[in-house]
Formats: C-alpha cells, structure tokens, sequence
C-alpha cells in the first residue's frame, strides 16, 4: 500500500510540473493576442484621430463631442461609435502596459485582472506548447510542489478525521445498545 501511494504521489507531482509548465506558454499567448487587440483597436480610430489631429488639435474628445452636439441622429451615433472605440482602445492600451509593466506582472495580469475576453479566448484557443526557460522552470517546480503539498495536506486531513468519524459512529452504536 505504501508502495503504490508513492506511485500517486509521483503522479501527482509530474501532473503539477506539466500543468505548471503551461503557465508560461498560457501568458504568452495572452500578451501576443491583448498586443494584437491594441495595434487592431488603435487602426480602428486611426482615421478619427487623423480629423482630431487637423481639426482638434490631436483631441479625439473634441472631434467626439462635435458629433455630439449636431441634430442629426446619425451624425450622433456615429460619434458615439467613435467614443466607443476610443474607450476600447483606450482599456486595451491600459491593460497592455499594465501586462508589460515588469515580468511578474504579466503572471499577475493574466490571473487577476485580465481582458476577460482576451482570457476567454486565449483559454478556448490555447494550444499548449513548452516554454523551457528560468521562470518556466521554476513555475513548474513550485507548481508541482504545491499540487503534492495539497495532496499530502489532503490524506493528513482525511487521516485526522476518520478516526474521530468512526468514534462518532461506535458511540452512537453504543448508545443505541445501552438504550435497549
């Protein structure tokens, strides 16, 4: 028995390090795909920030709020189509320096406060590849160790309250013998 729990614990071990080799492969994809939304948002408005440069003095805000003041319904949705690309564009660029900012940070982007629609289809898409560098290697190993950590916490656990469940389950058995 102890033989084959060290089978599993093994198995879990290499099952982390796999996992937790993908992790650099997932944000990778991630940053690739939010880069591509940002150079994708930005041609988007590329030609209304042409008419803010000419006309606005570069702000796309006063070029917005032209659109805005005319009668015409069209003319004032179309600015409102504007300002809508330019607040997409605008969270896009954020978040992709937010991701850039440092090499940890891209970790810290992608796991708690990615582009969710970015995150759902890198997820959806991700095609799993190995990245073998130092932080790729390190991410596997603590992966691993946390994944057998939790294993061995979990039959720790399970040893302490067995013994206090099959107690309980002999002392309601007795109470019930002494009853009759």
């Amino acid at each position: 028995m102890k033989k084959l729990l060290d089978y599993i614990k093994l198995a879990v071990l290499l099952g982390g390090v796999l996992m937790g080799v993908q992790i650099p492969g997932l944000v990778d994809q991630y940053g690739s795909s939010l880069d591509s939304r940002v150079s994708e948002s930005g041609n988007s408005i590329a030609e209304f920030q042409d008419d803010a440069d000419k006309y606005y003095g570069g702000d796309i805000n006063k070029l917005i709020a032209h659109y805005d003041n005319k009668s015409d319904p069209v003319i004032v949705s179309g600015g409102e189509s504007i300002g809508a690309l330019v607040s997409r564009n605008q969270y896009l660029a954020k978040a992709q320096r937010e991701f850039h900012r440092s090499a940890y940070s891209a970790y810290i982007h992608v796991f708690i406060s990615p582009v969710e629609e970015v995150r759902y289809d890198v997820w959806s898409n991700y095609t799993y590849k190995v990245i073998l560098n130092g932080s790729a290697i390190t991410i596997a190993i603590v992966s691993g160790l946390i994944a057998l950590g939790l294993f061995e916490l979990t039959f720790f656990l399970l040893g302490l309250a067995l013994p206090v469940l099959s107690r309980s389950r002999y002392d309601v058995a007795a109470q019930r013998q002494d009853r009759r």
